[in-house]
């Protein structure tokens, strides 16, 4: 049926870290519905078979995504994390350097699970890629002295990257941000937490590589392997730990520019310009299945081969707002 192997059912805790507007749920749905489409969309394209509706049922089965909305303190209890295959952090309209309660809450849970509970995968995009940073490695993040990044941009792959993603120099990928990491700590919260129990059960000396830069942002996106692999210094997906992005694999160009309009009040207007004009000359095809393959092989434990696959568009796979958020049905 399919030329890669769909796992049995894999668990994924998605943790939602932003109260969503309800003008873009309604166009396209709520950030479970977006990762949902995304991993969907990425094994459809993989598939030998274009009949779309057939494959549904068993790409259906192969995972289940479970919300929690960690902006209303809602996480998953550290005494069942072990049951999850992996983590993903969303993006967020909040900055790591909000003072709410919710998001030290997040940091500890986060700082805890990478530290004692090594065996679930640990995944950020955008704000997650920020706060796992932060509370995790003890990164700085803060507003960036470059400006906004909204629309499509080129990442460059370093050593690291180029590696991850084998045969690609760059990748060109949606963005929706100002703050950006940095390298140290900003906050005493975060520093007093990565001192107490610093990230050396599963990776020695807190290593985390930077993958990939744009011309505006330096760190856009970070990887950390686990300590058999970081000794050897062989990257494998399989022995990757913790994986951020700064940019959005789950966005496209209609959303990002209707996110632009939601938010345009709220954004200098030179941004706003600046934005409107990166979208509307993008010529390119976004990598969104690159990082997704990355996304896919943590949260399942299932590598996906990119070889003889042709370029993958930037086409959505709606999926519809589900009565029971654990559940799912697609339409296409």
């Amino acid at each position: 049926m399919a030329s890669i192997p769909l796992p049995p059912h894999s668990k994924i805790a998605l943790l939602i870290c932003d109260p969503t507007k309800a003008e873009f749920i309604d166009s396209y749905g709520n950030i479970t519905n977006l990762f949902t489409g995304l991993y969907t969309k990425l094994l459809i394209r993989f598939t030998e078979n274009t009949e779309v509706s057939s494959l549904l049922p068993d790409v259906m089965k192969s995972f289940r995504i479970y919300p929690f909305y960690a902006l209303d303190g809602q996480l998953p209890a550290l005494s069942d994390v072990d049951q999850y295959d992996s983590i993903i952090v969303s993006g967020s309209a909040f900055s790591v350097n909000d003072t709410d309660e919710w998001i030290k809450q997040l940091a500890t849970f986060l700082h805890t699970t990478a530290t004692e509970h090594p065996k679930v995968k640990l995944i950020g995009v955008c704000f997650g890629h920020q706060i796992i940073s932060h509370a995790v490695f003890g990164k700085k993040v803060g507003a960036n002295p470059k400006g906004w990044e909204i629309g499509p941009y080129k990442v460059t792959l370093n050593d690291t990257g180029k590696e991850l993603f084998k045969d690609a120099d760059s990748l060109n990928v949606e963005m929706f941000h100002h703050d950006a990491v940095f390298t140290q700590s900003q906050l005493a919260f975060f520093d007093a937490l990565c001192a107490a129990t610093p990230y050396d059960s599963n990776v020695p000396e807190n290593v985390a590589h930077i993958w990939g830069s744009s011309e505006k942002t330096e760190n856009q996106g970070m990887v950390s392997l686990n300590k058999a692999a970081e000794q050897s210094g062989k990257l494998n997906v399989d022995d990757i730990h913790v994986f951020t992005s700064q940019g959005h694999p789950e966005l496209t160009q209609g959303m990002t520019s209707y996110l632009l309009d939601l938010f345009e009040n709220e954004i200098p207007k030179d941004a706003v310009a600046e934005a409107r004009a990166q979208i509307a000359n993008f010529k390119g095809i976004l990598d969104w299945y690159r990082i997704t393959m990355i996304l896919w092989a943590l949260s399942t434990r299932h590598s996906v081969v990119l070889s003889s696959v042709g370029p993958l568009l930037d086409n959505p796979v709606t999926v519809l707002p589900p009565k029971n958020e654990s559940v799912f049905v697609l339409v296409t």
